[in-house]
């Protein structure tokens, strides 16, 4: 996950329990990045150019980003054990090919107030599923330059 121009590149990233992530940082400033998150507790003190060792990920959960140095700056890395995950393109779809069988669907996004979930069956060869938002979302950050303010 790289900083460039005092943002974190990608703002959300959807990764399984026990990677790891680089956090290079291409920006023409320093940062210091950190996470208070219960998933992942971290700090990588302030610095350009040669980043810290890759982060592991060990525990599932939502895990914030922020720098110290740039309070405006905030990221996500969702860490899951699920066997199938992925994160929606910029039109908000996602697709998976899965054996037949029933699957739990959890839908997060850094603006819900709470998850939310939803059950498919897979019987066919094809089984398709919209997952529609009726609860208002919370409001965007007013300098907000994330990609989940545009849903």
């Amino acid at each position: 996950m790289d900083q460039i121009n005092r943002t974190f590149v990608p703002d959300l990233l959807v990764i399984p329990v026990g990677s790891t992530v680089a956090f290079p940082n291409s920006d023409s400033v320093s940062h210091q990045i950190y996470s208070f998150s219960p998933a992942r507790r971290f700090q990588l003190p302030l610095y350009r150019g040669k980043p810290y060792p890759p982060v592991a990920f060990d525990e599932p959960g939502i895990v914030t980003l922020g720098c110290n140095i740039h309070d405006s700056m905030l990221a996500y890395v969702l860490v899951t054990a699920a066997p199938y995950f992925g994160r929606t393109d910029a039109a908000g779809s996602w697709s998976v090919e899965l054996p037949h069988g029933t699957y739990q669907v959890t839908v997060w996004q850094p603006r819900m107030q709470e998850s939310s979930q939803e059950t498919v069956t897979v019987a066919a060869d094809r089984a398709d599923l919209t997952v529609r938002l009726t609860k208002a979302l919370k409001p965007a950050r007013l300098e907000s330059r994330h990609s989940w303010d545009t849903y």
